[in-house]
């Protein structure tokens, strides 16, 4: 009795199996390249587009509103308070004893602070610093209604509650710009006319781009806006007119 014939044994050899492996193993590790260097270009997009936000806005409202710094309509404010203006339309503070100006307060006539509607006209001073736990540019602010009287003094004032502004900055550092070229007049159109601060320069640290080196933080970009105290000049052109002319 002749035996059937044997049919041959189905499957893949070992070798064949390892090359399978190998071309899956680089096919997966390409389609994860791509996956991370797709992810790569989103954070790189957003960050630039955060980065971008943060400078529009400290561009736009706040060197607008410190371009605001000493401005006063006598015929809406009272003595005293316009004195108060003039004093001290700008004031930057060290708070932390580290050598560098922080925080900076700017007093004018407006319609309200950072934290309230622009309804009515009063004497205004905003404070703008850094939260350095958010890493917000924040604002407070309070204010004196014109109605009160001239000792009214707005350094006696509470301040509002500190509101964010906008966030992704490291640092801040506010310095004066003096008419003789320096950076420590006082900002102070009654008691030191001749060289009253006219401007100041902020410089602001913010979370840049990722790390060129590999690693998973971000450099620290710098930028420096300037803001010129343009009511003050006004005022010391108006006066030095006077003078000269008399």
């Amino acid at each position: 009795m002749t035996r059937p014939p044997t049919c041959p044994e189905l499957g893949f050899t070992l070798v064949e199996l390892m090359i399978a492996m190998l071309l899956a193993a680089f096919l997966i590790g390409g389609a994860v390249l791509v996956h991370l260097s797709g992810r790569s270009v989103f954070i790189d997009v957003e960050q630039l587009s955060h980065m971008q936000e943060s400078i529009r806005f400290a561009s736009a409202y706040l060197i607008r509103d410190l371009r605001n710094a000493g401005f006063r309509d006598e015929t809406f404010l009272r003595r005293g308070h316009e004195q108060q203006i003039r004093q001290a339309y700008a004031t930057l503070l060290d708070t932390d004893a580290d050598g560098i100006e922080d925080t900076l307060r700017i007093r004018y006539a407006g319609r309200g602070h950072c934290m309230q509607a622009f309804d009515q006209f009063q004497l205004v001073e905003n404070e703008y610093s850094l939260n350095n736990v958010t890493g917000e540019l924040s604002c407070r602010g309070r204010t004196v209604a014109r109605d009160d009287p001239g000792a009214m003094q707005i350094s006696a004032q509470p301040w509002s509650d500190r509101v964010g502004l906008v966030r992704g900055f490291t640092g801040i550092a506010f310095q004066r710009i003096c008419p003789d070229g320096g950076t420590t007049c006082a900002c102070d159109l009654v008691n030191n006319p001749d060289n009253s601060c006219i401007g100041v320069r902020v410089a602001l640290q913010l979370q840049g781009m990722r790390a060129l080196d590999g690693s998973a933080g971000f450099d620290d970009r710098s930028i420096e806006l300037t803001a010129a105290f343009r009511n003050a000049i006004l005022e010391r052109v108006n006066t030095h007119s006077l003078t000269s002319g008399s």
